[in-house]
């Protein structure tokens, strides 16, 4: 199953239904899926997720039979939070589709002071759920049943208090002299939540530094290198993957 096409859909269960006009774009326009093919349906809310088999393609939109559910086999094993400063355009686009494929399971956009961006009202609704969707569609893309929680925008030292009390907390700040390496190896090989914060294009402000100590998280430095700040959650999540897959 886990070589079949991958379709997010809500409510999976045995029986045949009507696909949505997006999910029937997908199979049907973008992938040239006839009837006859298979498919997997997922769940990205339940948790589970089914085998399906297109019956019909009508006027775009495609009618489906799907097998028992049973629970997904690729969802994140561990809580990994991601803490972004609000990056300008569509670096966050590209961030929350990087954070999604490398394993994060909640996304928190905090507004800082270095923030170009300002987010309110249906602003932030809008783009929320457009980071919501991005996230799914990331999901589909790697085979992960369960896309990350995506938060609204929140203030900076709102954002550091939703992490779960028992992860390993590191803060990214360019001017750190501590190294992210050795702090992460251990927490990949304890096999613990992780939580990581970073800020955006123009970096942390030093009271967001101490306000990120006074919630426990290490304040530490990718090294002499400064990434850009779209590139970092694919150099750190990328990092922790390869750890925690490492045999002790």
């Amino acid at each position: 199953m886990s070589a079949l096409v991958r379709v997010a859909l809500d409510g999976v269960a045995a029986g045949t239904r009507t696909l949505d006009a997006r999910a029937s774009r997908y199979l049907s326009v973008v992938l040239r899926l006839r009837a006859g093919d298979l498919f997997v349906a997922f769940d990205p809310r339940g948790g589970v997720e089914a085998e399906g088999r297109i019956l019909r393609v009508q006027r775009g939109i495609v009618h489906v039979e799907l097998g028992p559910a049973h629970a997904a086999s690729k969802i994140a094993t561990l809580p990994i939070t991601w803490i972004q400063g609000l990056a300008k355009g569509e670096k966050m686009d590209s961030i929350v589709r990087d954070a999604t494929e490398l394993g994060a399971t909640r996304f928190v956009p905090a507004e800082t002071a270095f923030s170009v961006v300002r987010l309110e009202g249906p602003r932030a609704e809008a783009r929320t759920g457009r980071w919501a969707r991005i996230a799914s569609e990331a999901a589909r893309q790697c085979g992960r049943a369960d896309p990350p929680v995506i938060d609204p925008p929140r203030p900076w030292a709102e954002a550091l208090s939703v992490v779960p009390a028992a992860a390993a907390r590191f803060c990214l700040f360019e001017r750190a002299t501590d190294p992210l390496g050795p702090a992460l190896s251990r927490a990949a090989a304890k096999d613990v939540a992780m939580a990581f914060a970073v800020g955006p294009e123009g970096g942390l402000a030093e009271d967001e530094v101490l306000a990120a100590k006074a919630e426990g998280f290490e304040v530490v430095s990718l090294g002499d290198l400064i990434l850009r700040t779209e590139t970092v959650v694919a150099a750190v999540l990328g990092a922790a993957r390869i750890l925690r897959q490492t045999p002790a």
